[in-house]
């Protein structure tokens, strides 16, 4: 793909709108995808805003973690707990091709905004809630977080080191991977309404996501009664296959098993070259079962060189390695760079914010974000025109009856 390719077309998903209830994270970075690939994301904020707006560090005025996943959509303040405020969302429904919601089950139902009043007046409506525990079972009604699903979904327990404490992976991905499914589904139900011109309500728990990240876990629990634990950076099944301590940082490198002369070649640029002939690490199998006493001999070769030293000479053998890079190394990676996986949103006071990107790559549609993150009620006034076709006095009457509010960005 070139840039000259991608400016053929406009993104993938223009022409679908998708109105947003959602805060914090999980919603937000669901739509945020659903943006990215060039949905209208029309984001319904209460009066006080996404409580995401107040979590920094702050970038300027903005917060960066607002920006970050809010990102080319627009805000519309209406307070949904008056009856104007409802009425007005229900005709917005009526235009809407998706909806994402994030509230505890039951929330919208009280306001009588659930998914069956909703589809009911939208029957092609796309109706996404995305919860802890979904909306059956016996956790349907309990509060959660992410580091609490990632607790109960088990990647807590085989996160750290051997007999050290259970640990939490350093991204709050108990949301975005829910985020992520939701997405997914949200454009499975889009396809399905494609053959059959009817919505449906998605119900995604991030539980459940939890548990489905964990497939491979769970697959070797029930095959073998053994629950998996801790390993560091070891994959259970490879070696070696993990993180390296060397003179001045750490290498990761990554063996499959059943390539004898890639063990070769790397134990003879480790310096130890009579492994190769040791029946205990003749193959991945035996060499993963004789782990302890590999392992030990593998650390001490690699503390002999520099992490650049090691990546030179095993990259000249075709050997799987790379550096451990911090955030700040990964974001000058030349990698990462050509990827133009790092992307420049604009913030509220004209300064930037550098955030990361999505990775689609399409060849002749034009993918990333599509503009800045919105002031609360920045369009407030101009999507109520134009899709409701609201007039200026109408407008003026919501917004002084509280209904409504409209903020710019300073």
């Amino acid at each position: 793909m070139n840039s000259q390719d991608a400016s053929k077309s406009g993104p993938p998903l223009a022409g679908l709108l998708v109105l947003d209830l959602s805060q914090i994270l999980s919603g937000p970075y669901c739509t945020m995808l659903l943006a990215d690939l060039g949905a209208e994301v029309i984001k319904i904020e209460p009066p006080g805003g996404d409580r995401a707006r107040d979590i920094g560090p702050m970038a300027g005025p903005d917060s960066s973690y607002f920006i970050s996943v809010n990102r080319g959509k627009k805000s519309v303040v209406i307070d949904l707990q008056t009856i104007e405020g409802r009425e007005l969302f229900l005709r917005m429904v009526d235009h809407a091709d998706g909806l994402v919601e994030n509230f505890r089950p039951g929330v919208l139902d009280r306001l009588g905004l659930g998914h069956e009043v909703l589809l009911s007046r939208n029957p092609r409506l796309i109706y996404a809630s995305i919860t802890g525990f979904g909306h059956t079972g016996p956790y349907a009604q309990k509060p959660a977080f992410d580091i609490i699903v990632q607790a109960l979904g088990g990647i807590m327990s085989v996160t750290g080191e051997p007999g050290g404490p259970p640990l939490r992976p350093g991204v709050s991905q108990g949301d975005s991977v829910a985020g992520m499914f939701a997405a997914i589904a949200i454009l499975a139900a889009l396809q399905h309404r494609e053959r059959t011109s009817l919505g449906q309500w998605i119900d995604m728990s991030m539980l459940d996501g939890q548990v489905t990240l964990m497939e491979n876990a769970f697959a070797r629990f029930f095959a073998t009664g053994d629950v998996p634990g801790p390993l560091g950076s070891r994959h259970p099944a490879l070696t070696p296959f993990q993180a390296f301590p060397t003179a001045d940082g750490f290498i990761v490198v990554a063996l499959l098993h059943d390539n004898p002369e890639i063990w070769r070649r790397f134990v003879e640029l480790m310096d130890c070259a009579e492994l190769s002939a040791d029946p205990r690490f003749c193959d991945g199998r035996y060499r993963t079962e004789n782990y302890a006493a590999l392992a030990p001999m593998l650390t001490e070769a690699f503390k002999q060189r520099s992490t650049g030293e090691w990546l030179i000479r095993l990259s000249r053998a075709d050997i799987s390695c790379a550096p451990v890079q911090n955030v700040a190394e990964a974001a000058e990676d030349p990698q990462v760079r050509e990827r133009e996986m790092l992307k420049d949103i604009p913030r509220g006071d004209g300064g930037k914010l550098t955030v990361a990107n999505t990775p689609f790559r399409f060849q002749t549609a034009r993918t990333g974000p599509q503009g800045p993150a919105p002031g609360l009620g920045e369009h407030t006034d101009g999507v109520l025109r134009d899709l409701l076709k609201l007039s200026p006095a109408e407008l003026m009457k919501l917004r002084t009856i509280g209904v409504t509010s409209v903020r710019r960005k300073e």
